[in-house]
């Protein structure tokens, strides 16, 4: 597969995955509605290197640990199933996301804590960024870098939503059918994976 190819697959498959609410996410979304986008842009930089180092730690030990296991990658994506199905019937049943985001202060470290333990930096890994490019530092410079151009302005829209329901509280009523949406398009991400376990 050409470079560009596998890095246009990564970017569709990691922009719905980024944009659905988890923990940083929410964090994002927090200190939006506190300080807004003004005071919250520099989270997105924790964001950002908080998935680079989770990313990069899990990428590379999977790559050294299933050199001589290429069964290992299965049985992760299974797993990375396995949660992803877990997300989509969360994200089915919690309708009072926005209701309930804390309205305490969020910093740096909080968000780049987050984001280095996030089991989306785990998923990502193992089944969105191609194996060569843990083999290769140049690839694996590009990938970084196509991620973290698709991380940018989710990480921003997330912001700026916490400063717009602060203005505009009726948006809230509209999160349940943002919610369900998110749910189905999980869980089509889960069965793609399944899939291409069966059809490798």
């Amino acid at each position: 597969m050409a470079i560009h190819e596998a890095l246009l697959k990564m970017s569709m498959f990691v922009a719905p995955v980024l944009i659905l609410p988890g923990p940083t996410n929410t964090l994002l979304l927090s200190s939006g509605l506190k300080v807004g986008l003004r005071g919250t842009w520099p989270l997105v930089v924790a964001e950002a290197l908080g998935y680079s180092a989770g990313i990069s730690a899990w990428g590379f030990l999977l790559c050294s640990f299933a050199a001589d296991r290429p069964w290992f990658y299965d049985m992760v994506k299974l797993a990375s199933s396995v949660y992803i199905l877990y997300l989509a019937f969360r994200m089915w049943a919690y309708s009072r996301l926005l209701q309930d985001v804390s309205m305490v202060p969020v910093n740096f470290r909080d968000v780049f804590v987050a984001t280095l333990l996030n089991p989306k930096a785990l998923l990502f890994a193992s089944t969105a960024f191609p194996r060569e490019a843990f083999a290769s530092a140049h690839y694996f410079g590009w990938v970084l870098f196509v991620f973290l151009v698709v991380l940018t302005p989710i990480g921003v829209g997330w912001s700026f939503l916490g400063g717009l329901l602060t203005s505009r509280r009726a948006w809230v009523d509209r999160t349940p059918t943002l919610l369900r949406g998110a749910s189905l398009v999980l869980l089509g991400i889960a069965s793609a994976l399944l899939y291409s376990i069966a059809n490798p």
